[in-house]
């Protein structure tokens, strides 16, 4: 019987072999028979159609993007990242729709949650499947088309109590009160506060130099770029906070226990503001202090583009919905009194 003519091409070495062109490339298929070739080429078609799911192609994409993200950065993503993967995991992205990614982004804000929770899990969502485009998994990403719904609940930002701006202006000379009237009299950030160096500050032209923040791994501080990139900016050195420095400035970090060298660790950060607190009766945490430069710029007529640069957001839009936040407040207010009166 004459024996059966081989299907594929057979090797020198005896080897069966297919070569099929896969996205550009040359793919080797070879086994002892015809059987065993096409064997391992379902096998591999199983297997890249595997890689074709929202799980795997998420997880490649975290682990090229968590190496160039910051500490602050990374934990807040994440959240968002798991929730995406635990909804998303077993779908081949080929098959995510805009009407999918859009249900799951409507039902998940019905919860309560506030905007930037939503809008962060959109984010991630949108960045995984900007990924599976990049490596050729689809072509369209379907959650460029979603938006996060309209009116979700923000963050509300309390405002500062007068008595408590009085409270740390009485005791301003005070060591122990320096941390929170800088963030008053400068508006930075918490890190950005704990960041100073006395070099940063300008006497010659009034500024104080904002360049860097402190983040914490475990109780070691850290250091990076502030938040954004307009987070690296100069503000005016006010009369007042000029006056509780030191007529001589030294050299370092301005909040530092070893002469400069390193910023407070985290324990004894925590541990000095609630030392303030309790010395001055203070409630408000250090974002609220930060508020209170926000409505103290507000108050004194400043623009909010001005207004935008001096507070380092990113955008506009952030400076207006703090500057409409109150506008709103000092409306009350003057209802009340007008209420009282008429």
């Amino acid at each position: 019987m004459a024996k059966k003519k081989a299907k594929y091409y057979v090797r020198p070495d005896g080897l069966h072999e297919a070569i099929r062109i896969i996205d550009g490339k040359r793919v080797a298929f070879r086994g002892k028979t015809d059987a065993e070739v096409e064997r391992k080429m379902l096998s591999w078609r199983g297997e890249q159609k595997e890689k074709t799911r929202f799980k795997p192609i998420a997880e490649a994409w975290w682990n090229e993007m968590e190496p160039t993200w910051a500490y602050n950065t990374l934990r807040g993503y994440k959240a968002s990242y798991a929730r995406a993967v635990d909804h998303f995991g077993l779908s081949y992205v080929a098959d995510i729709t805009p009407e999918d990614v859009k249900t799951y982004i409507d039902d998940f804000s019905r919860g309560g949650r506030s905007r930037q929770v939503v809008v962060t899990l959109l984010q991630i969502i949108r960045q995984i499947l900007d990924y599976a485009v990049l490596k050729q998994h689809i072509s369209i990403n379907p959650a460029r088309a979603v938006k996060p719904p309209r009116n979700l609940p923000r963050g509300h930002r309390e405002a500062l109590e007068k008595s408590e701006i009085e409270a740390i202006k009485a005791h301003r000379t005070d060591p122990l009160y320096l941390f929170p009237f800088l963030i008053y009299e400068t508006g930075c950030r918490y890190g950005e506060a704990l960041g100073l160096r006395w070099e940063d500050v300008d006497r010659a032209n009034k500024l104080i130099h904002i360049q860097r923040s402190v983040y914490y791994m475990s109780s070691a501080p850290l250091l990076k770029a502030p938040k954004t990139e307009r987070g690296l900016r100069s503000v005016p050195l006010l009369d007042d906070l000029d006056a509780v420095f030191p007529r001589k400035l030294p050299n370092g970090y301005i909040f530092s226990e070893d002469g400069g060298k390193t910023p407070l660790r985290k324990g004894r950060a925590i541990k000095l503001y609630d030392a303030f607190r309790d010395a001055s009766g203070v409630t408000a945490t250090c974002h609220q202090i930060r508020h209170g430069y926000a409505t103290a710029l507000f108050e004194a007529g400043v623009e909010p583009k001005i207004a935008q640069q001096l507070l380092g957001h990113a955008q506009l839009s952030t400076t207006m919905d703090i500057y409409t936040h109150i506008r709103k407040d000092a409306l009350q207010a003057a209802a009340q009194k007008m209420n009282a009166v008429l």
